[in-house]
């Protein structure tokens, strides 16, 4: 059994995204001490995922001035449908492998005990005990990035649901018969409403001619990604084609939280991920808008989606504390007085 110095290690916590990792080490105090961030090699394969994830982690570690050793564990929030209790990947369209063993590989590789959760349920994790959720037990979180995520909180706990893979909202069918989502299915919210289904409308536009500042990303056979900043950037210069396509995407997302708040009642609706975070108060007010004349019970709920209080650290924070929650054993998380909420 761990000794109650030994429970007071840091954690490691990362954040697999379809465009980024984010590793951070992170103190009993929720500090992060020590972080790193690379490209997510998404459309590379196995290998070169598993040597990305590697060399995020270990700069990690390496910015705190520890060794592998000298964590508890690590945590990694990553796009699903996991086999959470074999920590694998199913499957997942933005990352491009199947079956994957992303957390026995990392284990091998750390030398310390990995879990692997969902990552939108880390973040909202993260987000429920140190963010916007802090002191409300009914929530409903929504991470909008390369795809759309959420995890729902009810009294206090995750819903999990039976396969451990509840809170998908990403694809709630918004619009029948719509465009195609990378699960398969089509007029996901994820398919109208992601960063990824407002790029492809923009490149649509720009390919029958339409005149917008990010028409050079779509030129010639190497195409390159449009992230949250430059989307904002574009959005905030007024561009017709982006305006029109961020707010299209805002009013799908508004209609799909309505509808879900319909069914939970949450206290309150988080919204993050990096579309958020890039297009801020003026994207949210869309949101809201669209969101209001959908609510049946109280229209004033809209008032209650509100934007991540942790921003790109939900992950990795979610990410490292439930580590610590689950490789701390009980009796001595509660000696050295460790949150077992």
């Amino acid at each position: 059994m761990l000794d109650s110095g030994r429970v007071q290690a840091p954690v490691l916590g990362i954040d697999l995204g379809g465009t980024k990792i984010l590793a951070a080490v992170v103190d009993q105090e929720h500090r992060v001490v020590g972080r790193a961030k690379n490209p997510t090699p998404a459309q590379e394969g196995e290998q070169a995922l598993r040597a990305a994830l590697e060399a995020t982690a270990l700069e990690a570690i390496e910015a705190a001035g520890l060794q592998p050793g000298d964590l508890l564990g690590c945590g990694v929030g990553s796009p699903g449908p996991l086999d959470l209790e074999r920590g694998i990947i199913l499957r997942s369209p933005n990352l491009n492998v199947k079956d994957f063993p992303l957390g026995p590989g990392l284990s091998e590789r750390l030398g310390v005990p990995v879990r692997v959760w969902n990552d939108v349920r880390v973040g909202g994790y993260g987000e429920f005990r140190l963010g916007a959720g802090r002191g409300f037990e009914d929530l409903l979180v929504a991470f909008i990035g390369t795809g759309i995520g959420g995890c729902v909180i009810v009294a206090g706990r995750m819903v999990l649901g039976m396969t451990g893979n509840a809170g998908e909202i990403g694809h709630v069918v918004v619009k029948a018969a719509g465009p195609r989502c990378g699960c398969g299915q089509r007029g996901c919210l994820e398919a109208v409403a992601s960063r990824t289904a407002m790029v492809k409308r923009i490149a649509k536009a720009a390919g029958r001619g339409e005149p917008t500042v990010l028409g050079d990303h779509f030129e010639g056979r190497t195409q390159r990604r449009v992230k949250s900043k430059e989307l904002a950037a574009a959005y905030f210069d007024r561009d017709p084609v982006v305006v029109r396509e961020v707010d299209r995407a805002a009013r799908f997302l508004g209609l799909g939280l309505a509808s879900l708040i319909n069914v939970l009642d949450p206290q309150r609706v988080i919204v993050g991920g990096g579309v958020v975070e890039a297009l801020g108060e003026s994207y949210l007010a869309i949101v809201r808008d669209a969101a209001r004349p959908h609510i049946l019970a109280d229209s004033d709920t809209v008032s209650r989606i509100v934007p991540s209080g942790l921003g790109d650290d939900a992950g990795v924070l979610g990410a490292a504390l439930l580590a610590r929650e689950t490789f701390a054993p009980a009796t001595v998380r509660d000696a050295a007085g460790v949150s077992t909420e």
